[in-house]
């Protein structure tokens, strides 16, 4: 034995501390992998919600045949005209019966559309249920074969194996 290199017993007793690092080292390594599989499942799944919340607004919009700036613009013509008749009432002793009946009645209607376009959604959400299960399966299906490695044929899609 030559006196630079250490002996066994001095090996010995230096294993459980190395074996301990060793530990330590492989542990911080699982939590960096863990950490990005995470990071990766978020970002899929924050892309699956957003997709998913496309396609059911886009039925929902398609039940109600109306466009969201058709929607805001129409909500916004009734909170107009809702804050101009509060004013007129403030000072009702100024404005002329018969306008102030004309501008409720405007209002009314405006109103029973809105009724109409919500009931429409109300009626419209097996519809919108039914789309948003279809896009999140297709999604699901699309991430696992992706994360497994494997891809659709085309014109294989939505056929039995």
């Amino acid at each position: 034995m030559t006196h630079g290199a250490p002996g066994v017993a001095t090996r010995l007793k230096r294993l459980p501390g190395q074996l301990l690092l060793a530990l330590i080292n492989a542990t911080a390594l699982l939590v960096i992998v863990a950490c990005i599989l995470v990071i990766v499942v978020v970002n899929r799944v924050d892309h699956a919600a957003g997709s998913i919340a496309g396609t059911v607004t886009d039925a929902a919009l398609s039940r109600i045949d109306m466009s969201p700036a058709e929607v805001r613009s129409n909500l916004q013509s009734i909170n107009d005209r809702v804050s101009g008749l509060s004013a007129k009432l403030d000072a009702a002793g100024s404005v002329d019966k018969p306008d102030l009946v004309r501008e409720i009645k405007s209002l009314n209607r405006n109103l029973n559309e809105m009724k109409l376009l919500a009931k429409g959604l109300g009626t419209a959400s097996p519809e919108v249920a039914d789309a948003a299960f279809r896009q999140a399966g297709a999604q699901l299906t699309d991430t696992l074969l992706a994360l497994r490695g494997c891809s659709l044929e085309k014109g294989t899609e939505g056929q039995g194996s």
